[in-house]
């Protein structure tokens, strides 16, 4: 049996442009890290998701300049990659985005286009900044989960009119009995109004006589009273 090695010479690099190609990819991965952070105000950051999407970038530079023009480097690469197992899960699909982003930056880097590089990371990192100015995709009433606890002595009605005041639509999820039969403890899914603020509604309610423990609870954010 005979075994046949890559003979394609690789592509040679000079000791200006490995420093710079690795050095573009790196300021371009901390660009990307960092829109991820501003366009992720409302949610917790991890720095370590920060750091591997600037590894990233300097990873795939530096691969794509192994692989150079020689296919038979490119399947043996696909190779070794599929055995790994990544068992992180990802949180939210825009993560996944970020992450082929962080990929196609540090491929343009890597093959020394650096107008690409540069030009385009910038374009698609102004129109991310944009998106998320004008909060595109957001809904205009925010979905919240509201519960509070009502003593069992005092009438259901008593809180409808706030939910008329405060609330555009609302829908009962559950009702169940807490606290050794004293209070029933009541899940809405709401919709407040335009214009209307979250502590003011909470307060309304909480000054209902009879309620307690009101908390409004809206993409993994929660206030309580």
């Amino acid at each position: 049996m005979n075994f046949t090695w890559d003979n394609t010479p690789f592509q040679q690099f000079t000791l200006v442009e490995i420093p710079l190609n690795l050095g573009l990819s790196l300021l371009i991965g901390m660009m990307i890290a960092l829109v991820y952070r501003v366009t992720s105000r409302n949610s917790v950051v991890s720095r370590s998701f920060l750091l591997t999407i600037v590894m990233l970038t300097m990873v795939a530079t530096m691969v794509i300049m192994v692989i150079g023009n020689s296919l038979i480097r490119a399947f043996s690469l696909i190779g070794a990659l599929s055995i790994i197992r990544f068992r992180t899960v990802v949180k939210e699909n825009r993560d996944i985005a970020f992450i082929f982003f962080a990929l196609g930056a540090g491929m343009a880097s890597g093959i020394g286009n650096y107008a690409l590089a540069v030009y385009g990371s910038a374009t698609i990192l102004i129109f991310l900044l944009l998106l998320d100015f004008i909060r595109f995709g957001a809904p205009v009433n925010r979905v919240y989960l509201l519960r509070f606890q009502l003593a069992a002595s005092h009438d259901s009605q008593s809180f409808q009119t706030i939910f008329d005041r405060f609330l555009s639509s609302y829908s009962q999820l559950s009702t169940k009995v807490v606290r050794m039969g004293q209070f029933v403890e009541y899940a809405y899914m709401v919709r407040q109004k335009r214009r209307v603020r979250e502590q003011d509604f909470m307060v309304e309610l909480a000054n209902v006589e009879g309620v307690e423990k009101v908390s409004l609870v809206a993409d993994e954010s929660e206030s309580e009273l």
